[in-house]
């Protein structure tokens, strides 16, 4: 409903993206051991080095998160959808009151709260509410007859047939 240009929730990656990627370190560094093992199995005794150390594949988990980290910022708003594209806290409650008188409401409210007049952006969302809430309540009203008289219709046919 508001558009919303901040940070979107870290958590996600902060808290399940580095175990994540440590988890698959480490099971990259047993699927190595556990070739590496059958190698030396295989070749009489002789031991091959491992290609990749604990350490390395750490680092490698490391840039991994260091590459995902720049997903979790927000997109930026585009600039046909600026919340007010206005400069001054004067030209926003201008603004905010011409699209107030225009009816519309939802744009009002974001130009307000640009100007810092809280209690006007918050009466103009309750404004620009209104008429979604009227028609929501018109649709209710609709699936509620429809569904009465869809139980009348199975209440009919059970009765038809005794």
């Amino acid at each position: 409903m508001f558009p919303h240009a901040g940070p979107r929730a870290l958590w996600p990656v902060v808290f399940f993206l580095p175990w994540f990627l440590v988890g698959s370190a480490y099971l990259g560094e047993w699927a190595l051991h556990r070739g590496a093992r059958w190698l030396r199995l295989a070749a009489t005794g002789t031991h091959y080095p491992l290609e990749f150390s604990a350490a390395r594949l750490r680092i490698i988990a490391l840039g991994l998160l260091l590459i995902t980290a720049p997903l979790a910022l927000a997109d930026t708003v585009a600039e046909g959808q600026a919340p007010c594209p206005v400069t001054t806290h004067e030209e926003a409650r201008a603004l905010g009151d011409m699209l107030f008188e225009q009816g519309a409401y939802q744009r009002a409210g974001e130009c307000y709260q640009a100007a810092g007049e809280f209690a006007l952006a918050d009466r103009a969302y309750v404004r620009a509410v209104e008429p979604r809430s009227a028609a929501t309540a018109r649709q209710l009203s609709d699936q509620r007859d429809q569904a009465k008289s869809m139980l009348r219709k199975v209440e009919l046919a059970f009765r038809a047939g005794h």
